[in-house]
């Protein structure tokens, strides 16, 4: 997934006292029912989760493991109690989500301290029965959102089901596919070869790495790998040095040669560097960024070009697309692009098959599936998921969504998301 750096801040949220006009009433009359109110009200305030106010909530061997689970859960405020079982020292939480969703929080306290000693959470799948269910779950969600279900016949796409499927929304990291097609089609006119390799740079590790972290500037990385790890690891680092290997002009290049709807808009096509910089680094350039015209986006390419990136902490959970700060497509696109992949990965491109398919994103039945290639992408506010799918007859499908709110949504956002997704799978007729 793309990542910036992140630092706890404060951010605005319903208190308490709001939430509970809405809430199911927790009784206080025992050590877990005080507990599963501190969890709650914790969840629901301004201040960020942090292990010196969970000191108060849990036994020493879990406040590192409580916190953690909390900070994610805090993202997502605020939150309405649904409902409330006790048991034996024991309270399980059913929270209604900001989004529609819900989470499901397990507490045991400890019977000499009354700290809590076990913390379990969970993230049911929305009931998805029908194409409209994925509507309507997703319209109550409150983002902006598009989903395609495609049949692939004869390398074209034939929509089963979808909605919004022509509306351009950010991709976050699918926008990478496009990098790999530019690798794919220099690689096919003998411009370039899998063992040919790129070289670190300080730029390009400031926008972090989690596959090469550990390399420096000056180490070589083989393209095969760059281009695997930049699929399955979502690597910015890879990503920027591939885009620096073939050329800017070569993924221009390939936009149009995929599909997509307007390559113009992409055009200069920015790097993780440059989009970094003026979304999530120093100085703050969103309005800038927003109110300028082409040529004021294109000097602006330029200078964050030269420019080396550091990260702004207090705009670091706050989404940058509002401002047009991202890479845009369709779902429309995204399964042109899917599916512009799979047709050039022949010969010498051959192995950009397995580079999509290294790791699945989901879990599937694979005797149901035993082909998937996916590519997901994760910036602040926007979360969006691709697969390229072959079912057991030999029939390929293309299934995409795309989720972009105002808001910062973490990982308990993204795990419902896949609850979405898994029942669309479940929705297309068996192979």
């Amino acid at each position: 997934m793309l990542a910036v750096s992140t630092l706890d801040g404060c951010t605005s949220g319903s208190t308490p006292s709001a939430q509970a006009r809405n809430s199911v009433h927790i009784s206080i009359g025992t050590p877990q029912g005080v507990r599963a109110q501190q969890v709650v009200d914790m969840l629901n305030s301004d201040w960020p989760i942090g292990t010196d106010s969970v000191k108060t909530l849990a036994g020493p061997d879990q406040v590192d493991f409580v916190a953690g689970a909390m900070d994610l859960l805090w993202w997502e405020r605020p939150y309405t109690v649904a409902d409330i079982e006790y048991g034996a020292s024991s309270a399980e939480l059913t929270l209604n989500t900001s989004y529609g969703g819900q989470q499901l929080i397990s507490l045991r306290v400890n019977d000499d301290s009354s700290f809590v000693d076990r913390f379990s959470v969970s993230t049911p799948a929305p009931p998805i029965h029908s194409w409209a269910d994925v509507n309507s779950v997703l319209d109550r969600s409150g983002a902006r959102y598009s989903w395609r279900v495609s049949k692939i016949v004869n390398g074209n796409c034939e929509q089963l089901a979808g909605a919004h499927t022509d509306l351009s929304l950010p991709l976050s990291s699918i926008f990478k596919t496009y990098v790999l097609y530019a690798v794919a089609e220099e690689i096919v006119a003998g411009r370039l070869s899998w063992d040919d390799e790129v070289t670190v740079t300080a730029d390009a590790k400031a926008n972090g790495s989690s596959a090469f972290d550990h390399l420096k500037p000056g180490d070589r990385i083989p393209v095969r790998l760059a281009a695997e790890k930049m699929i399955a690891n979502s690597d910015n680092m890879a990503t920027d040095l591939l885009i620096e290997k073939v050329g800017r002009h070569a993924v221009e290049r390939a936009l149009a040669d995929a599909g997509h709807h307007d390559p113009a808009s992409m055009t200069p096509f920015p790097t993780m560097h440059e989009l970094f910089s003026i979304g999530w680094g120093k100085p703050d350039l969103r309005e800038q960024w927003r109110d300028g015209d082409k040529a004021t986006r294109n000097r602006m390419l330029r200078e964050a070009d030269a420019r080396r990136y550091v990260d702004d902490p207090m705009r670091a959970h706050t989404p940058a697309s509002p401002y047009g700060v991202q890479w845009y497509g369709s779902a429309e696109d995204i399964c042109r692009i899917q599916t512009a992949l799979q047709r050039i990965a022949v010969g010498p491109a051959a192995p950009v098959r397995d580079i999509m398919s290294t790791i699945p994103g989901i879990d599937l039945d694979r005797t149901q599936w035993p082909y998937i290639g996916a590519k997901a992408g994760n910036l602040p506010g926007d979360l969006t998921y691709s697969w390229y799918a072959v079912d057991r007859s030999g029939t390929p499908w293309v299934v995409s969504l795309q989720t972009s709110w105002d808001t910062f949504h973490g990982s308990r956002t993204a795990a419902w998301l896949m609850g979405v997704v898994k029942g669309m799978f479940a929705l297309i007729p068996p192979g």
